[in-house]
């Protein structure tokens, strides 16, 4: 099988391109993924298709100047020693985080996506900046094919967190489970239960987290109990697990 075969997939190709777009795809990752767009030119226009859909939208919406004192807490997580001459910097982000201006039914999802990992980085220790890398990001559309979750996994801490962009409506009787597809054989594994939430954040065992690192996709499905093996037929949400961390070591 060809190292690039892979990539020839045309829902990883769309999910890669956004997130590249939109600049999520960060050092390595992101010169890996240069070096694929000149080997796989399908790649390349899914790469131009997000520019053209995106960059209209950025004179579409008003510039909501953040406070001063936003600016001054980014300038300082990102570079302590140079805060007392940080014009430049500061400028600079401006310029970068003109894409929130891209806040729209299309692009949403992604830029919820950007936001969750801008948010980790920033958060973190500066001692510790290998704590809460996202290494796996799965944006689920519905039955109408619009996002509706975002799925978030950081291996440090075995963390999952889930967006809900859009609340399912359920009955009292009902749950919703999460579930894990494998990429290798196909077989769909219990992630267990989540509850109808804004925001969820749950600790995986070991077990769940090799699912995730063998994962083709995660699925939402609404089930009657909590105690099933296998999902039922009312799947609500279903996204491509992508490693977003680390992913350019891996060819094949």
């Amino acid at each position: 099988m060809s190292p690039l075969s892979r990539y020839q997939n045309p829902e990883l190709q769309d999910q890669l391109a956004a997130q590249y777009v939109l600049g999520t795809l960060r050092g390595p990752a992101r010169r890996r993924m240069q070096t694929l767009m000149q080997q796989i030119p399908a790649l390349q226009l899914r790469v131009r298709h997000w520019e053209n859909q995106l960059q209209p939208l950025n004179d579409s919406v008003a510039e909501l100047p953040p406070a001063a004192s936003v600016w001054a807490g980014i300038d300082q997580a990102i570079n302590p020693a140079a805060a007392s001459d940080s014009g430049s910097l500061i400028e600079s982000l401006k310029q970068r985080l003109n894409l929130w201006r891209y806040l729209t039914a299309t692009g949403f999802a992604f830029a919820l996506v950007l936001g969750v990992l801008l948010t980790l980085q920033l958060n973190q220790p500066a001692s510790n900046s290998a704590s809460g890398v996202v290494n796996y990001v799965a944006v689920m559309k519905n039955s109408d094919d619009q996002p509706s979750m975002v799925v978030t996994l950081v291996q440090e801490g075995r963390q999952l967190s889930l967006d809900m962009l859009q609340k399912p409506v359920i009955a009292d009787d009902q749950v919703l489970h999460l579930w894990a597809i494998s990429k290798e054989d196909g077989h769909i594994r219990s992630l267990g239960t989540i509850p109808v939430e804004k925001h969820i954040e749950k600790t995986l065992s070991k077990p769940q987290w090799g699912m995730i690192s063998s994962a083709e996709h995660l699925i939402v499905s609404v089930e009657t109990t909590a105690q099933v093996l296998t999902p039922g037929p009312d799947i609500i949400a279903k996204g491509l697990c992508v490693k977003v961390e680390g992913w350019q070591a891996k060819t094949g």
